[in-house]
């Protein structure tokens, strides 16, 4: 979000900076922009056309050059165990047939008719359908880094435990708004998003998010039912 330069409706308490979220798709964008209000209503990617959507670091850099703007002085975001990001892929594009919502109209139609294994397989055919952005065939990555392929993002919070994140860049930046109250660290789905997975199927997802994982360290545990009959020797 861009800050102003007005002190007076400065997001940070004691600087003139400029703030902008980088709202990687489906990693708990809704709840930061709750946080944010009404700074975010200002912020240049509300303004311009050429930078509205999920873009990435570079693709901002681009937009932000076109439209003569200087980039923020900081940036932040959110990332999400992409094993359980395309899970929760799949189930939103399955709920909006039409793409309205998520603009990924080749997506909506196509998911209506799949199981979670069939988008598995659809993920891993290169030739298969899917609109231009292609967002769910990035990596994590791809959103965060520069020309040089290093990471250009400030702070990185986590889906995993997004409010306590958020609270803590809150406290370290000075910044005059808190966390909005009714968070909880989950998915609102009801089963644990390890249970959709074969073996190859989320060995599939590791492939393809390599770099995610060795950045981020995520892993594919067992489900925390499996888990708990190890420890007991089960």
């Amino acid at each position: 979000m861009k800050v102003p330069t007005n002190q007076k409706l400065s997001l940070f308490r004691h600087a003139e900076k400029r703030l902008h979220f980088l709202h990687v798709p489906k990693c708990g964008g809704s709840f930061v922009e709750k946080a944010f209000l009404p700074w975010i209503k200002k912020c240049e990617t509300r303004i311009f056309p050429e930078t509205a959507g999920h873009l990435t670091y570079q693709q901002y850099e681009s937009a932000f050059a076109r439209i003569g703007i200087g980039m923020p002085d900081l940036w932040f975001t959110v990332i999400r165990n992409p094993w359980d990001w395309h899970v929760s892929w799949f189930h939103y594009i399955k709920g909006d047939p039409t793409g309205k919502h998520s603009g990924c109209r080749i997506e909506g139609a196509l998911f209506q008719s799949f199981t979670f294994s069939d988008y598995i397989r659809w993920l891993e055919d290169p030739s298969a359908p899917a609109t231009d952005s292609r967002m769910m065939h990035k990596q994590m990555k791809d959103y965060l880094t520069d020309a040089d392929s290093s990471i250009a993002v400030s702070r990185i919070l986590r889906q995993e435990s997004l409010a306590e994140d958020l609270d803590r860049m809150i406290q370290d930046l000075d910044l005059k708004t808190r966390i909005p109250k009714g968070r909880k660290n989950t998915s609102r789905r009801e089963t644990d998003y390890r249970v959709h997975y074969t073996d190859k199927e989320a060995e599939v997802v590791a492939r393809r998010h390599a770099d995610d994982l060795e950045l981020f360290h995520y892993r594919f545990d067992p489900p925390a039912s499996a888990a708990a009959s190890l420890a007991r020797g089960g």
